[in-house]
């Protein structure tokens, strides 16, 4: 009975899964995108093809989700985590409709006799989601408590089966409507020789590789004739849906100076209890599990788990010493260290300012040099990193890029970072990602056992009301005079969306319909009520409205086609100098090009497959369809890919194993035929989705 009143106290539990393992079926399994807000209660939340989707449907789901992600994560889920499980939802909410709406227009049905033989004939075969409830202490499906669950009469236990039922019912509706969508799905030998021959086919080889971006710009030259025919003759790659442009302004609901200073009169009430802290006694740090983001382990951490300011003091202060509020990127935080030690692994804490190749690298190099030169006369690096980087995630924290072990960072910047001496590196690092300038702070092998309190600095309730109310405010008023001229009035940036088109990215919504619904369906002119973005609100103009067909030659010239003619002109300039190159090679060795051209670059890259190829090269067709077909020993002729030319020698390459294809063909088989189903099905349920007329009320219920 042990086992059965598990199961009768888990039913709610149950419930939640099964529901959100149907909504998985449709959603996860088949790759829909998560999108939208929600919204509020005096009309529908949203209406698919005249079906309506109310916000209690919508809210409910939501409070399923954010149950379990606390249930996983024994924390709240933040607002980014929220917002994300908000348009989650939305999206799956969309896309039930739509298949219901399918599932009766081909008229599928589920007889109660098909779950019978289901649940009676073939538990084995039962969906994961049902099974896990009768696994026993090792893990193992236990068919005799299954058995004993089928013939328990008790009201908790009844329930369950008749969630159960309610799932597989929409189970097998399911997969009746993907047999007639995919049932015309085939795989051809051909499908899974390729597929076999890319698992297994190891190729060990040397290369060069000239590289287009290594050509600046201004040794390319072009005229307007040559443009307008790579336009002509592109023309097809230059569609566009019924579009828009759009201006907007941003009502920011990031935290204001109130909301920090709320935060550290709580962190300094918090610092006091963990004064008072026993060490050792694990049972006294309820107060920074109770009120932390990190819960309290009572064991060493590596100083890359900690922000840089933490280690900073954890390494400047004394045992048992607790700090005042420490105010860093990720939060704000009080510490008590409890402990030190020395650890095993060298840790750097370093700070860089990355500046990419673009498409010059001389430029890029120009510009690296000038940079440095302005460190070494003085200014500041935290200013000039945040200015001058072209590293995102580290330039909002003047580059700091924390504390970091061997084997996390390329090769060339972990060489420099863990060998330079400490100060400024005095000469620029070339990586992949372009020149770095970095400044190693500090080396340690410490690890530190402490009690953090940490809070997240967020937005309260009446600082996100008040950016609403502006934005309504805004719109209300720039409705009735002129928009750009309201917006200087209150000192707001106008910003700019070149082109909104269905599927468009907006910045700080993504792929949202909102916007784009806004851009598509209304006039010029039109002033949107705000909408919600991650970082506030935004209230949209309507500028132009551009019809389907064609972008002119002036709409692509500098974003598309310059860039590709320049990028045509590159390639056929290195095409020459690569075959020049390939006919000095010598006794059939590309290393005897070395004596020749002591500059240039032999690379290697061994047991390379198709489906898993070196990083430098990456899944580049045009690269591999030439390399898998040469044998040990050849030299190929430049192989022209989309990034430069290579010319490669085969070291070794495995030979093709028959007897392994037949052991593992089948299997390749059904593997390709899943695949190509659920992308035919993704496509398919895509395509429904873009012929359907969906209103999404979302953005009028003020939530």
């Amino acid at each position: 009975m042990g086992l059965m009143n598990k199961l009768r106290d888990k039913t709610h539990i149950i419930l939640i899964v099964l529901v959100l393992a149907f909504l998985g079926t449709i959603v996860f399994e088949w790759g829909m995108d998560y999108l939208g807000m929600r919204g509020g209660q005096n009309m529908p939340l949203g209406i698919v093809n005249g079906e309506e989707i109310s916000a209690k449907e919508y809210d409910d789901q939501i409070q399923l989700y954010l149950d379990q992600q606390r249930q996983q994560t024994n924390e709240d889920p933040d607002e980014n985590t929220i917002a994300m499980i908000k348009n989650q939802v939305w999206e799956q909410l969309v896309a039930q409709k739509l298949l219901e709406q399918q599932i009766k227009k081909f008229g599928i049905e589920v007889t109660n006799q098909e779950i019978t033989n289901w649940v009676y004939n073939s538990p084995q075969t039962l969906p994961d989601e049902v099974k896990r409830n009768f696994v026993d202490s090792t893990g193992q499906f236990n068919m005799s408590f299954y058995q004993q669950a089928l013939t328990t009469k008790t009201p908790e236990v009844q329930q369950f089966w008749s969630q159960v039922e309610v799932y597989l019912k929409q189970r097998l509706l399911m997969q009746k409507l993907e047999g007639i969508i995919t049932g015309t799905i085939r795989v051809t030998e051909g499908d899974v020789l390729q597929r076999f021959k890319e698992n297994n086919i190891k190729a060990s080889i040397d290369y060069v590789f000239f590289d287009a971006a290594s050509i600046p710009d201004n040794q390319v030259q072009y005229t307007d004739e040559e443009l307008r025919a790579y336009y002509d003759k592109n023309l097809e790659n230059y569609r566009r849906e019924n579009s828009a442009k759009l201006k907007y302004v941003v009502f920011s609901d990031a935290p204001t100076k109130e909301d920090s200073m709320a935060i550290e009169r709580q962190l300094n009430v918090y610092a006091k209890d963990l004064k008072k802290l026993v060490p050792g006694d694990t049972a006294t740090y309820g107060t920074v599990n109770d009120n932390s983001l990190t819960k309290f382990t009572d064991s060493y951490v590596k100083p890359s788990e900690f922000s840089t300011e933490v280690v900073n003091f954890l390494l400047s202060t004394k045992k048992d010493s607790v700090s005042e509020v420490i105010k860093a990127s990720d939060g704000y935080s009080v510490v008590r260290l409890i402990d030190s030690k020395e650890g095993d692994e060298l840790y750097t804490n370093a700070a860089h300012i990355l500046v990419n190749f673009g498409t010059d690298t001389a430029a890029a190099k120009f510009k690296a040099d000038q940079v440095l030169s302005r460190i070494n006369k003085g200014e500041d690096f935290s200013k000039l990193a945040s200015e001058m980087s072209d590293d995102p995630g580290s330039k909002v924290k003047g580059g700091d890029l924390g504390w970091f072990k061997k084997g996390v960072m390329v090769k060339e910047f972990e060489e420099a970072a863990f060998n330079s001496p400490l100060g400024i590196v005095k000469g620029l690092v070339k990586s992949q990602f372009g020149f770095h300038i970095i400044n190693v702070k500090d080396r340690q092998k410490k690890e530190f056992k402490a009690a953090i309190i940490k809070k997240q600095i967020k937005p309260s309730t009446k600082s996100k009301e008040a950016a609403r109310k502006k934005a309504e405010d805004f719109a209300f008023i720039s409705r009735k005079g002129n928009f750009e001229e309201e917006a200087k009035k209150i000192n707001l940036q106008v910003l700019d969306l070149p082109v909104v088109t269905k599927g468009s990215f907006i910045p700080g919504a993504g792929n949202t319909t909102t916007v784009i619904d806004f851009a598509i369906h209304e006039d010029k002119g039109t002033v949107s009520d705000p909408i919600k973005l991650q970082n506030g609100y935004a209230v949209y103009l309507i500028t132009e409205k551009l019809p389907e067909g064609n972008m002119t030659f002036e709409e692509v010239k500098t974003a598309n086609i310059i860039p590709a003619v320049m990028l045509e002109k590159k390639l056929d300039m290195l095409k020459q100098q690569a075959s020049d190159i390939r006919s000095k090679i010598t006794a059939n060795s590309l290393a005897s090009l070395t004596s020749i051209y002591p500059n240039i670059k032999i690379q290697s890259a061994d047991t390379m497959t198709m489906a898993v190829p070196i990083q430098s090269i990456g899944p580049d067709y045009d690269f591999f369809n030439v390399v898998y077909k040469m044998t040990a020993g050849q030299i190929s002729e430049p192989i022209r890919t989309q990034r430069g030319y290579y010319i490669v020698q085969m070291k070794d390459i495995t030979p093709f194993d028959q007897a392994k294809y037949n052991q593992e063909s089948d299997k390749l088989r059904t593997d390709i035929l899943n695949q190509k189903k659920q992308s035919f099905f993704q496509e398919w349920l895509a395509d429904l989705k873009d012929k359907s007329v969906i209103i999404d009320n979302r953005d009028k219920f003020g939530r």
